[in-house]
């Protein structure tokens, strides 16, 4: 009788300043089990009916508040059912291969060397100075952990808009003097 592989996926966020090299959050994440079993099925079965793979990394600001001793309280990732972002307020494509032009944002794998059975899908994405659009010109200007482009959750979405990872994590400000550089990475490893 053979035993039933077992399939683990870690995720890991990676978020620097791309100018100053300073490290903004370096954190691992929460995996949607379905949302990414569904995808991998997908793929296996060369499903050309929708769509599979990793296409947008998105960003809101509803994973955290403060209660009414003016604590910081974190909300769960959302990693059971029609899962979403508690509050996305924007995303970047990453699949770069769907739109036949090459940029600064893309999604790429690697085997890891024998004996060990681990494949690493690398996604990599920055946010220019330029965006997003109707940001702060610079920090400090706001005070609103409401702000639209006060970050504090980030997730991985296939093209079919299905959420494949959730991140929470505190608030940092995504201004017109900065650009980001975020390096997600998932380790899928069978055994």
């Amino acid at each position: 009788m053979k035993e039933p592989l077992q399939v683990n996926v870690n995720g890991h966020v990676l978020i620097r300043d791309a100018d100053t090299n300073e490290i903004i959050v370096d954190q691992c994440n929460a995996i949607h089990p379905k949302n990414v079993a569904l995808v991998i099925a997908k793929a296996l079965a060369r499903d050309t009916g929708s769509s599979t793979g990793i296409f947008s990394l998105c960003f809101g600001n509803g994973g955290t508040f403060f209660n009414s001793s003016s604590q910081l309280v974190y909300r769960p990732p959302n990693t059971v059912g029609a899962a979403t972002l508690y509050n996305q307020t924007y995303s970047v494509q990453v699949d770069d291969l769907s739109t036949g032009t090459p940029s600064t944002n893309s999604v790429n794998y690697a085997s890891s060397v024998s004996p060990a059975i681990t494949s690493i899908v690398t996604i990599t994405a920055q946010l220019n100075a330029n965006e997003p659009s109707g940001q702060a010109t610079a920090d400090n200007i706001t005070t609103d952990s409401e702000a639209p482009y006060m970050f504090d959750e980030v997730g991985l979405k296939s093209s079919d808009d299905l959420l494949l990872s959730h991140l929470v994590f505190s608030p940092i400000e995504k201004t017109g003097n900065r650009v980001f550089l975020i390096i997600y990475t998932l380790t899928i490893s069978v055994s």
